[in-house]
This record gives structure tokens, C-alpha cells and sequence, in this order.
């Protein structure tokens, strides 16, 4: 791997909790990439003392390079506003390129050492706006090059692509709430997704500019794997993982072998009922319904 490449890398983060496997699968994740990027920068959503003793010792020896905790108490730290910690890790990054990555997600690789310098070629290509991985349904729109295949959705799970195009689509989509201090109206609300603006801004960026995602096709020597666990349960899957245990039906689910809500690697597949609701929050009705919901709430519907 060119150390050039990995030099112009932020491998960027957003996490709460997991502390007693976060410096494992950051370090799944070194190993991934062909070493320690340019920059590491996590932003913690107000995980425990023991979580954020872990952060401490992984920044004291180089491991992390810019860190962010926030108290637990402070009015940013809740579910609904995990987005602020997303854009904040995003924002204070400083490199060329930013890659994603969140802790519930595996990546795997043996060979395949051009893997990244060629992504962030096709990162140049002008209808990539990113490159991603761990779609976990159905969100294959066509064939691209080979080994390669495009798609309109983006997950911070696994992305890769420029710092600049971030920035200009968060401003595009929500530059007002951004300069608030997010304390205005988010506009994910109006569509009962405002938790999820920052994927939501970038997939509305790139529907907007007739851009595309770019994914990589799995092999069983090149894997990232959303498991969608945490806990006892995620150090567990992390080590069948390694082992390469049961990993080939969950290959490309983004090409071929899902509906949402997806499969994960390792974690039980949802209840009839779970999978219902979550088809009936996909359809024209699932605004609306969301828009009620908030309604009665007393939360903003706009």
C-alpha cells in the first residue's frame, strides 16, 4: 500500500459504547486499510468511563489522533441526535479523503493490497460520489466496471470519499441547522428522518447531482460485514468472523439477497411483526405515519 494514500486518509468515527472491543476492530480496521491512515478522529456520544478509559489509552500510545468526548448529561448526547457527534467527526477531520467506519462493522482482507489506492481513484470518476460498502438489502442499481457495481445509497458504516464533497452536501442540505448549532429545525424531520441526517443529506446530495455510490463486489478474501450487534455479542461475532465462519450468504446482499431490513452477519433475523413495520415504514405512508407519531409526541413536524 502506498503510504501516500494512506497519508491523505481520515478514518473518522462516531461510537458509544463496545469499549472492550474497540481497539480490536480498530485494529481490523488498520489491518484493512494496509496500516494506520494519516488521521484517526472519533467522536464519543457519552459511552462510560471504562469506554472512554479505552479512547485514552489508544490515544496516549498514536492509535487515535483527534478525539472528542462529550458529557453524558449534555443536551447533544441522545439516540435522536447522534447525527451532531456524525457530522462533528466529519467536520474536524482534516485530511483529503474520509472514511467511515462504524465499530458494529467488520472488515476482512487477505491480499487484494491495491484495493484501496484504486477506490480512491474511482473517487475522480464523475458520477462516484462515494464508495461504499455493508448495504445490507436490495440497493444494486446497475453494473459498473468489473468487480464493481453502482447504487444510490450511502451508510457510514463503511464509506469512503473526499472530505470536500461531505462538507458541500451537508451545507447544501443543511447549512441553516448546521450554523444554529443544531438547535433550528432539522429538515430530516419533515420525513421523520431527521436521526438520520447525514446519510440522509448525502443520498439526497447525490439524487439531486445524478451521482452514484460505488460498491465493491464481496469475496470471501474481502468482506465488511454489518452485524448490527453490540456488546458480549459483538466480540463473539467478531471472532466467527475472523474465522470466515458462515460468511457466504451474506456476501453482496446489496446485489442480490435482501429486502430491508437487510440481513447482519451474527445477529437473529427480526420477528415477523419487527420486518412488517419496518415494510410499512418504507412505503408512500411511512412519512405520514412517522409525521403522526412525532405529532403526538410533541415533538416538531417540521
Amino acid at each position: 500500500m502506498s503510504n501516500r494514500v494512506l497519508d491523505d486518509i481520515s478514518l473518522v468515527c462516531a461510537n458509544f459504547g463496545n469499549g472492550h472491543v474497540f481497539r480490536a476492530i480498530l485494529e481490523d480496521w488498520f489491518k484493512f486499510l494496509g496500516g494506520k491512515p494519516g488521521e484517526v478522529v472519533v467522536v464519543d456520544g457519552g459511552s462510560d468511563a471504562e469506554t472512554q478509559a479505552v479512547y485514552w489509552r489508544a490515544y496516549n500510545e498514536g492509535l487515535i489522533d483527534k478525539l472528542q468526548l462529550i458529557r453524558t448529561d449534555h443536551p447533544d448526547n441522545s439516540r435522536e441526535t447522534c447525527f451532531i457527534q456524525e457530522h462533528t467527526a466529519g467536520a474536524i477531520a482534516s485530511k483529503k479523503y474520509l472514511l467511515w467506519f462504524k465499530l458494529d462493522t467488520l472488515p476482512y482482507r487477505e491480499g487484494h493490497d491495491g484495493w484501496l489506492a484504486e477506490a480512491v481513484g474511482h473517487l475522480d470518476r464523475p458520477e462516484v460520489y462515494a464508495v461504499v460498502g455493508s448495504l445490507n438489502y436490495n440497493s444494486k442499481v446497475k453494473d459498473a466496471m468489473p468487480g464493481w457495481y453502482y447504487s444510490k445509497k450511502f451508510s457510514e458504516n463503511f464509506a469512503l470519499m473526499k472530505r470536500q464533497r461531505f462538507i458541500e452536501a451537508m451545507s447544501w442540505f443543511a447549512g441553516d441547522y448546521i450554523a444554529s448549532g443544531f438547535r433550528g429545525v432539522n429538515p430530516g424531520d419533515a420525513t421523520g428522518q431527521g436521526r438520520f441526517l447525514v446519510e440522509l443529506a448525502i443520498e439526497r446530495f447525490i439524487e439531486d447531482r445524478d451521482l452514484y455510490t460505488l460498491c465493491r463486489v464481496e469475496e470471501p478474501s474481502w468482506t465488511v460485514f454489518h452485524t448490527n450487534v453490540t456488546g458480549d455479542r459483538l466480540e463473539q461475532v467478531r471472532e466467527k468472523y475472523q474465522a470466515r465462519q458462515g460468511i457466504e450468504k451474506f456476501m453482496n446482499a446489496a446485489n442480490f439477497t435482501a429486502e430491508p431490513p437487510g440481513v447482519y452477519y451474527g445477529k437473529p433475523p427480526y420477528p415477523l411483526a419487527a420486518r412488517l413495520r419496518i415494510w410499512f415504514g418504507s412505503t408512500w405512508a411511512g412519512p405520514y405515519w412517522r409525521a403522526i407519531k412525532r405529532k403526538l409526541r410533541g415533538a416538531p413536524t417540521a
